[in-house]
């Protein structure tokens, strides 16, 4: 026993952090081998299934700008498109990060905050759950963390390699989502403020001069930006309650995957939070009155709060909000920055074990529930009934977007519509779902019907007898299904002339 006490002793940070990286790219990566989808991710397959121009053209009557479905052409064109390769895409940016802590922030401020940097990277709740969906939001927090990496390493020299990262690293921000660009404007300015009070002008140059660059490359999207402004203005994106929104922003980090519909459960997770950002307060106020060099950790706080507060800005101005718990991972590198940044400077062993151990608990118990429900033998029940039996030929109708989308997707081959009663406005969007998808807000579309239709919806709201009625067709079979990816239910209606 003691023998074993001495070379666990004996072991360096530097071997632990090694240890951490590859345990936590391993962590991340255990609920990304399944074939299910959800509405955004659906989305993000069908999209992908189309041509760089229309990208382009579709992409901008999205709500989010379109790198990342570039990205994701490419590895469809690589791959044949399959589910699997999408999400191992996603993880890649992740494991990155998790990297990042050992080649970047450990050489740049020491190793104890590169080490809980990585384990933050693996194990924070949601890291996992963002890690392998079939979005944008990895490469997201990617591209911002190493902008802010790089404009930390530019205040301190003028290093043309560190101003390509930047540059990059910022252009990708503003293109992969709208949270990236708030992040990389504010980062831009922020560095040009320091630089001019510097007096450095080799660097107020380079910053002006890719300033340039990055708007000039961004010119050819205002048009679709303003279209997606005005998407958002007519009630496109989230909604606000109270207290549950407040609550997800303050938690978002922490509940991770496992949330319920109603705010309270959210209490457990948004109670530690609050306990941790109390800690961080405290241990801020102790350290700046010890005259400690707190620089790079305020920036990124005044950064994370900066763009929390232009949203709310930007919802008070439109009367919707785009106020969302989702879209702040992508600023989640400045949190797990900050919060690394103040434990690397806490000699108390037992508190920072204490804090880095509630998180692995929260971490591990969610990839677990994750990883439980991403792998239920349910998922697959309904599409595998309908392979089972859709012919060629059949028209496939749904009006649940959520578990329709799923099979639209799947079913590219046969003519879809999307019986969109309210009128949300998606038709030119969501073109994305190919070329036999039609958007219909009338009944009309039925006379365009094959002599088999089946009419998708969820078992709480099934509506094909009211759509179909007095068309001449006969229900001949009715079959639901309960999914735990994403708590998808689907009704599935055969109807036939």
């Amino acid at each position: 026993m003691e023998k074993i006490k001495e070379k666990i002793k004996s072991i360096t940070l530097k071997q632990w952090h090694i240890a951490v990286i590859v345990i936590g790219i391993i962590f991340v990566s255990l609920g990304a081998f399944h074939s299910n989808l959800w509405f955004d991710e659906s989305y993000s397959v069908g999209l992908a299934r189309h041509t760089f121009g229309e990208i382009w053209s579709i992409g901008g009557h999205d709500v989010h700008p379109i790198l990342y479905y570039w990205m994701l052409r490419i590895v469809y064109l690589m791959t044949g498109g399959t589910i699997m390769a999408y999400r191992i895409f996603s993880v890649i940016p992740i494991a990155i990060m998790i990297i990042l802590g050992y080649t970047h922030i450990r050489k740049d401020f020491g190793e104890k905050t590169g080490f809980i940097f990585s384990f933050l990277s693996a194990f924070l709740p949601e890291m996992a759950q963002y890690a392998i969906e079939i979005r944008m939001y990895s490469w997201a927090i990617l591209a911002v963390t190493i902008l802010a990496l790089y404009a930390y390493r530019l205040t301190k020299e003028d290093n043309t390699k560190n101003w390509i990262i930047f540059g990059l690293s910022s252009l990708a921000s503003i293109y992969l989502h709208y949270y990236g660009l708030m992040a990389a404007g504010l980062i831009n300015v922020f560095l040009l403020i320091y630089l001019i009070v510097k007096r450095r002008k080799k660097g107020i140059i380079f910053i002006i001069s890719f300033g340039i660059l990055q708007g000039l490359a961004y010119l050819p999207w205002l048009v679709n930006f303003a279209t997606q402004l005005s998407n958002v203005s007519s009630g496109y994106w989230i909604g606000f309650s109270f207290p549950k929104t407040p609550m997800e922003l303050l938690s978002s980090q922490l509940a991770g995957y496992v949330k319920t519909s109603d705010y309270t459960g959210l209490l457990v997770p948004t109670v530690l939070a609050l306990e941790l950002y109390a800690y961080m307060i405290y241990k801020t106020y102790k350290y700046a009155k010890a005259k400690e060099d707190l620089n790079s950790f305020k920036w990124s706080v005044i950064v994370y709060f900066a763009v929390i507060l232009a949203a709310i800005i930007i919802t008070a101005l439109m009367k919707t909000s785009i106020l969302y718990y989702r879209y702040l991972f992508v600023i989640t590198g400045l949190y797990i920055f900050a919060v690394s940044f103040i434990l690397g400077k806490e000699e108390n062993k037992i508190e920072i074990v204490a804090i880095l151990s509630v998180i692995a608990i929260l971490g591990v118990y969610n990839n677990i529930v994750m990883m439980k429900d991403n792998y239920d033998y349910s998922n697959q029940e309904p599409i595998k009934y309908l392979n089972e039996n859709v012919k060629e030929g059949d028209t496939i109708v749904y009006a649940d977007f959520g578990g329709g989308s799923v099979v639209a997707v799947q079913f590219a081959d046969n003519q879809v519509y999307f019986y969109n009663a309210d009128n949300w406005g998606v038709e030119e969007a969501y073109k994305a779902f190919g070329p036999n998808y039609e958007v219909k807000v009338t009944k009309d579309f039925i006379d365009n019907c094959s002599n088999r239709v089946w009419f998708v919806d969820n078992i709480y709201n099934s509506v094909a007898d009211e759509i179909f009625e007095g068309k001449g067709y006969n229900k001949v079979s009715e079959k639901d299904f309960s999914t735990k990816y994403h708590d998808y239910s689907y009704k599935i209606v055969l109807l036939e002339k």
